[in-house]
């Protein structure tokens, strides 16, 4: 039988690891969320002006996302 101690350490990796798992998957969300804004502004301003102007700042897609 394992002592506590080593459940311990195994608890804390375990925790170590799930804190690793979900810092990854919490910043690729909030990337996709950017792309999926800029993506937005593009298309909107395809539909206003008829032409394509594909530039689009950050500064843009974080008015949007501060909505």
């Amino acid at each position: 039988m394992a002592s506590i101690q080593t459940l311990e350490r195994r608890i804390a990796l375990l925790e170590a690891r799930l804190n690793e798992l979900e810092g990854g998957y919490g910043e690729s969300i909030y990337a996709m969320r950017r792309e999926q804004i800029c993506q937005r502004i593009i298309l909107e301003r395809i539909a206003v002006t008829g032409g394509a102007d594909a530039g689009v700042s950050g500064e843009e897609i974080d008015q949007v996302l501060d909505e």
